[in-house]
């Protein structure tokens, strides 16, 4: 009986021993495994990469984290006992193998604890130690820096206040000061206004007086009948148009501005210029003065010796009878102001066929006469001269003047109607609809048709060439 439980206790320990694991060449691969790792991955560090957390997903507060229930856990449990219970390995088997195995099994957790675990796990729990702490300064930190950022956020929106409210009192002050100013000012200009409101009052007064003399010197003027002599019989002096003109076509001076454009085109001619209708000799005067031979002739006598008395060769002639008395070919040009619309139909046919005969060929004639196309300047201008005779269109003047033999050369349209004086176009505006865009060009097309009609160029001249 003895033998037979030797034997079969011989048996158990030798199939134990078979199915123990052999713990030594289990850890020489181990660390065999774990040298050829570091060795591998020496001069590989593996990169930080920080964990990505979003701060939006939690309404909690920097300075809650401090007495959060999460931190209050881990710095209760992040310490544990680094022991092992050798008790607890047992054996449900009775006998001596079975306590030789149970020994053998704490042997080996004794010997995996010490070589292998417990420095695992010691530094483990150094690390969990340190990170616990790290985790409470970093609270405390972020707590202490919230409320540092809350109180500095306060501090500076209390300076912007302060500083906007500086400004905002700076730019009231600066504002009442410029109204103060302007106000100044405004008294200022409204007392010179008030000042040369009552000059020009005065002035007014002064005018008012000076044209009421001069009204009852023109009727004074009028009706004067110098005596008679041999060579100057009463009726020939009439003062009346040259009345008509000083009050009506302008100053000397500014009739002068305005024919300024007519020795351009007689430019280069030799022989002398005649202007029929000098009036008072401006156009003489400005052909003097650029050079060109010129002199005039003109039906009223008054209109001649005031020209004459500024020195200017201007002749009390009629201009019909003085072209006939002419040789052909003996005048560089000819030019008549505001002549034409004086004649009648056959006059202007003569006119024009003594200008081609008188004038050498290639020499410049031009007719300057009111422009019908305008109503202003048919209302205005053309009915206002009681002398007038009939209004000549622009293409009726042109074909009388081709009809007698002369070579059209060009026609001009002369004084504008002041912009300001004339139909304002409707602006465009950047927000109107394309339909109402639309509507402001029509309308502003008519008022364009309207403008040529009713404020057209006040005169026009036919310039036109010997040939």
């Amino acid at each position: 009986m003895p033998n037979k439980n030797s034997s079969n206790a011989a048996q158990d320990l030798a199939s134990e021993q078979e199915r123990r694991p052999d713990v030594q060449a289990i850890m020489a691969e181990i660390r065999a495994r774990v040298r050829a790792d570091v060795e591998r991955n020496r001069d590989r560090q593996a990169p930080f990469q920080a964990d990505s957390a979003s701060f939006n997903a939690s309404p909690r507060k920097a300075g809650e984290l401090v007495n959060s229930e999460e931190l209050r856990f881990l710095n209760l449990n992040h310490t544990y006992p680094l022991r092992i219970n050798p008790e607890s390995i047992a054996t449900h088997r009775s006998g001596p193998i079975a306590r030789l195995v149970v020994k053998l099994k704490r042997k080996v957790q004794a010997i995996l604890w010490h070589q292998i675990l417990k420095d695992y796990f010691e530094t483990e729990k150094e690390f969990q130690a340190n990170l616990v702490r790290y985790l409470n300064d970093v609270s405390r930190y972020v707590d202490s820096r919230d409320a540092s950022n809350f109180w500095e956020l306060i501090r500076k929106i209390d300076v912007d206040i302060n500083r906007a409210l500086e400004r905002i009192e700076r730019v009231a002050d600066e504002q009442a000061a410029g109204t103060l100013a302007v106000e100044r000012r405004m008294h200022e200009a409204l007392g010179a206004l008030r000042h040369g409101i009552d000059r020009l009052k005065e002035d007014s007064a002064r005018v008012s007086t000076l044209e009421n003399v001069t009204a009852g010197l023109e009727s004074i003027l009028a009706r004067m009948k110098p005596a008679a002599s041999e060579n100057l019989p009463a009726p020939q002096i009439d003062y009346t148009y040259l009345l008509l003109e000083n009050r009506f076509r302008g100053s000397e001076a500014e009739i002068a501005s305005r024919v300024s454009i007519y020795p351009e085109i007689f430019k280069g001619a030799k022989k002398p210029i005649l202007d029929l209708g000098a009036g008072r000799g401006e156009l003489v005067a400005v052909f003097n003065r650029a050079g060109l031979k010129s002199y005039g002739v003109d039906l009223d006598r008054a209109m001649g010796d005031a020209a004459r008395a500024s020195g200017l060769d201007v002749r009390h002639e009629n201009g019909l009878t003085h072209l006939q008395a002419l040789p052909d070919g003996s005048l560089g040009g000819l030019i008549a102001i505001q002549v034409v619309e004086h004649l009648n139909h056959a006059q202007l046919s003569e006119l024009i066929r003594l200008a081609v005969a008188k004038v050498e060929k290639g020499g410049r004639i031009v007719f300057e006469t009111i422009n019908p196309r305008s109503l202003t300047a048919l209302s205005s201008n053309y009915f206002r001269d009681p002398t007038h005779v009939w209004p000549l269109h622009p293409d009726t003047l042109g074909y009388a003047m081709q009809l007698g033999g002369l070579k059209l050369v060009e026609t001009r349209f002369l004084s504008p109607v002041p912009a300001e004086a004339a139909l304002q176009p409707l602006p465009i505006e950047n927000h109107l609809s394309p339909r109402w865009v639309s509507t402001v060009q029509g309308f502003n097309r008519n008022i364009k048709q309207l403008n040529d009609l009713l404020f057209g160029a006040q005169d026009y001249c036919v310039v036109a060439e010997v040939p």
